[in-house]
């Protein structure tokens, strides 16, 4: 009793040396990680425990990132392991280390910083596109909206009215029937649209057994539609539904998209660690600040509250075009998530009632295709299918 009380545990001088195999990974890649630790103290540790801080979102899956020693003054301890590497940039920065005495009563806990180990690990985004509706600005581009005036592409003719150019009276007609009439043609307009990806706390859900969490099924949604659309000519920016801010402008371009890509890659705001609780706020006014008038919206959710379905009704009301693309996560093997699955239909159908377009992305990893079904209230679904090898796609 008395030893205990007049013994503490010795404070660690400790030097870390982390090694990473490889700091560019593809998605599935094992990454090995050796780390040594030297005791530069004058004093033994007898007994030493540390573990490496492996980030959020990476598993270990060969070997143990913890480990227990006694550590003499000058000497080296090494562990190694291997985690299997996902879409993110990762920092390997610290580490937890507990020093105990020689009886074990007393203990001593502390976070050592260490020096910085970065792994980046990309995707490779599939190219995707929405059905878009016919919101668009005056500058010409390529995406065909409903917008008539001068162009290429034959649409109607109306009555002649006083002003119209020469160049579009359709005299053929003038010399048959004697009447005048004004072709008008297809105009072609660019599009501007914003992803806004859900990444609310809420958002950081799995089904099952998954690990996986919904917003990284988002964030790769959202890859493939920035692919898609910039593609297709359209100006595409990026917005987060979250407390942490993420905002890249509608533009255009090959660094444009890899902007974006970059974006959905390494911005905390799409990371495998969700907000902390107390941030309430998850951002949609600073959105709406943000975003242009005559921009249109895809919003990638997985509907796991009503909050989504608030959002896309109030866009709606500002005069922006919605579409709406959901993963979907739910199980089916308790009657607890069978209701969740069932509360996340009810949550789309209430979004398609209010005529905005619905696509359900799903992961198909065990399929050879892909198929594309968009749901409106007014109007039949309309479905595509695509083989793409077995990878993720729409549902």
């Amino acid at each position: 009793a008395a030893y205990s009380r007049l013994m503490e545990a010795p404070g660690p001088e400790l030097s870390v040396d982390r090694h990473v195999s490889d700091s560019d990974p593809d998605p599935g890649d094992t990454v090995r990680v050796t780390l040594s630790v030297e005791n530069e103290s004058d004093r033994i540790l007898p007994d030493l425990r540390f573990c490496d801080d492996v980030p959020a979102g990476l598993e270990v899956v060969d070997g143990t990132a913890r480990h227990t020693t006694a550590l003499r003054p000058g000497k080296r301890a090494s562990i190694a392991y291997e985690f299997e590497a996902v879409r993110g940039r990762h920092e390997f920065d610290s580490l937890t280390v507990v020093t105990r005495d020689v009886s074990g009563s007393s203990r001593r806990v502390a976070r050592q910083a260490t020096d910085r180990s970065t792994v980046v690990c990309r995707p490779r985004y599939d190219e995707r596109t929405v059905p878009l509706g016919d919101l668009a600005t005056q500058l010409t581009g390529s995406q065909p909206v409903s917008a008539t005036g001068e162009g290429l592409s034959f649409h109607s003719l109306r009555e002649y009215r006083t002003g119209d150019s020469l160049a579009s009276i359709d005299w053929n007609r003038y010399a048959k029937a004697g009447e005048l009439a004004t072709q008008r043609f297809d105009q072609p307009r660019t599009v501007k649209v914003v992803l806004l990806v859900d990444a609310r706390r809420a958002a950081y859900v799995t089904a099952g057994d998954e690990r996986r969490p919904a917003v990284d099924v988002c964030t790769h949604a959202a890859g493939a539609l920035a692919s898609g659309l910039a593609d297709a000519d359209c100006h595409v920016g990026l917005a987060a539904l979250s407390p942490r801010d993420c905002w890249i402008p509608p533009a255009s371009g090959r660094t444009h998209r890899e902007r974006l890509l970059d974006a959905l890659t390494t911005e905390a705001a799409f990371g495998w660690r969700p907000p902390a609780v107390a941030d309430a706020d998850d951002g949609f006014d600073r959105v709406l600040a943000q975003l242009p008038g005559d921009a249109q919206v895809v919003l990638c959710s997985p509907f796991v509250d009503d909050r989504p379905v608030e959002v896309a009704r109030a866009l709606d009301a500002r005069g922006h075009d919605v579409t709406v693309a959901s993963p979907d996560v739910t199980a089916t093997d308790s009657a607890y998530r069978r209701l969740a699955a069932t509360e996340r239909r009810l949550r789309l159908d209430a979004v398609r009632r209010a005529g905005l377009s619905v696509v359900e992305w799903s992961d198909n990893r065990n399929q050879s295709s892909r198929t594309v079904e968009t749901n409106r209230s007014d109007g039949p679904a309309e479905s595509a299918v695509a083989t793409d090898g077995g990878r993720s796609g729409w549902q």
